[in-house]
């Protein structure tokens, strides 16, 4: 130890001077590059330029960046949105969030409000979970309020407002029910299991659709004869009916609700029977695999390229881009269609579908390529004045842009504009679902809470495209898989994806795995 300490002690604010100075010029720098970003945005028209100005901001955590960032956050435009979100997602440090989670419970805007809390929630910020507990219990809090209070408390991920769980689980709002429901299941809080097994008889299928994802993974015993019960009635609930009682007991009937019901009779009758615990139940999920009874023997289900489904409200998108024209390449794949392009091999299949659809079913059918055609716009009952017409349209389909175009194109004769008709916007046909269209200026809803959602009963789609996305508002396959993401969120249809020909196919088995559906690849 130096023998002065005067000496000691200048040597001590010597070094932590030259600590703070690096600290105080980098904080310097990053409220020189908000005030930039400012000055920027206020003239910037373009979207891309936009969007590529606010990720400037990622790395430049500070109060003034979040700020700007929360303005942002209420620009028309939605990729500017979701541009502010996600850079603000990354700022991580309490102190960026302090003044907000201070000043949240005083907010009376229910928007505004709601927006906050799902920042906060994308921050991962425990500080923030009193604050979001204290507005989101409150009985005049708007239903966007606890929605969004609900995700927050899923991705932070903490057990400590489970209270306010049991509260929103049981909300008069669909859509809030819902997300405390998928939050519950997958923060595993058990002691919720009883609230979650009454919502298997709730109003809504959306709703009952979170709660049986949810018992699944909680596995209470007392949801088994609530999910027979449910697997009783038609639809694409059945077959998740079916995987939850698997994950509850360990046994697979498939979706034949009198085999369980005489099984669960059996079982109970046993004395001291229980449930398997996880590692039994895993080894049971092992020697399902060499066995394909998930779906059923006894139950009558629609099928397309052999995908089957309980659903009786389906919608299929099909591609009639220009390579739809193209032959096939694997011959020994496809025998027994009147030629080897990959159009006549789809437009078979749905034929075929189509006339064997189950009379309980709703339907409809969408073609898609640069546009979009529509077969009804919305979904109508498969009698046989319906099925009769919907083969019809399917017949007068034909690749737009193929390869009669591309010879016109060559020699002049005026085919250039069915080979512009004739690209692949993925993106619209994707999202035609949800009832957007990404083409069209629509009002940017940066907190996702969409009570229409819960209106619409088509629950399962059937997308079958040859190509990568030519063409559209966004090409990038990441990116669209992303805006199916946020849409999907809420509505919770299943999308079953099917590949033809030689393009790569991860997209479209990400496409299936993130959205609950099968993954399906043709051949080439």
């Amino acid at each position: 130890m130096p023998s002065n300490p005067t000496a000691a002690l200048c040597s001590l604010f010597a070094l932590l001077l030259a600590a703070a100075l690096p600290a105080q010029s980098d904080l310097a720098a990053r409220l020189d590059d908000v005030k930039e970003f400012t000055r920027f945005f206020k003239r910037a028209k373009e979207e891309a330029v936009l969007v590529e100005a606010v990720h400037m901001l990622k790395g430049r955590e500070c109060v003034p960046a979040a700020e700007e960032l929360l303005k942002v956050l209420k620009h028309p435009n939605a990729a500017v949105q979701q541009a502010a979100l996600e850079v603000l997602e990354s700022y991580r440090e309490p102190a960026t969030y302090a003044a907000w989670i201070e000043e949240l419970p005083k907010i009376r805007d229910a928007d505004q409000g709601a927006l906050l809390i799902k920042v906060l929630g994308r921050a991962q910020l425990k500080d923030a979970l009193p604050a979001i507990a204290e507005v989101a219990a409150n009985p005049k809090a708007a239903s966007v309020v606890k929605f969004e209070a609900a995700r927050a408390l899923q991705r932070i991920g903490s057990a400590g407002t489970t209270d306010l769980l049991g509260q929103l689980v049981a909300d008069g709002d669909p859509v809030v029910r819902m997300a405390a429901t998928d939050t519950i299941g997958a923060l595993k809080l058990t002691q919720h299991a009883d609230a979650v097994v009454r919502l298997l008889g709730d109003d809504e299928w959306q709703v009952q659709s979170a709660a049986v994802a949810c018992v699944s993974r909680l596995r209470p015993q007392a949801a088994v004869q609530p999910l027979i019960d449910l697997m009783r009635k038609a639809g694409r609930l059945r077959t998740e009916c079916a995987e939850a009682l698997f994950q509850i007991t360990g046994f697979d009937f498939g979706v034949d609700p009198e085999r369980w019901q005489e099984q669960w009779h059996t079982l109970t009758s046993i004395e001291g029977y229980r449930i398997p615990t996880d590692e039994e139940l895993a080894k049971k999920a092992e020697s399902r695999k060499k066995y394909d009874a998930f779906y059923g023997k006894k139950e009558e289900t629609n099928t397309f390229v052999g995908i089957p489904t309980t659903s009786t409200n389906v919608l299929f998108i099909i591609d009639v881009s220009g390579s739809m024209d193209d032959l096939v390449v694997e011959v020994e794949k496809f025998q027994g269609y009147r030629d080897r392009r990959r159009f006549t091999i789809v437009q078979t299949e749905l034929l075929n579908t189509i006339e064997g659809l189950t009379s309980d079913t709703n339907f409809d059918i969408v073609a898609f390529a640069t546009d979009l055609n529509v077969w009804k716009k919305r979904l109508v009952p498969a009698n046989v004045v319906n099925r009769e017409a919907a083969k019809s349209f399917v017949r007068g389909l034909k690749p737009l842009g193929g390869s009669e175009s591309q010879d016109l194109a060559q020699s002049g004769l005026g085919g250039s504009a069915n080979l512009e008709a004739g690209k692949t916007n993925t993106l619209k046909a994707l999202l035609y679902p949800f009832g957007v269209d990404p083409e069209k200026p629509s009002k940017a809803a940066v907190t996702g809470f969409d009570k229409t959602a819960i209106k619409r009963p088509l629950d399962t789609v059937y997308f079958l495209s040859d190509g990568r996305p030519s063409v559209g508002k966004i090409v990038d396959t990441n990116e669209i898989l992303k805006e199916v993401r946020k849409h999907n969120e809420i509505y919770r249809i299943v999308i079953h994806a099917i590949a033809i020909g030689e393009f790569q196919k991860e997209f479209l088995q990400q496409l299936a795995q993130e959205n609950g559906g099968v993954f399906i690849d043709m051949g080439r």
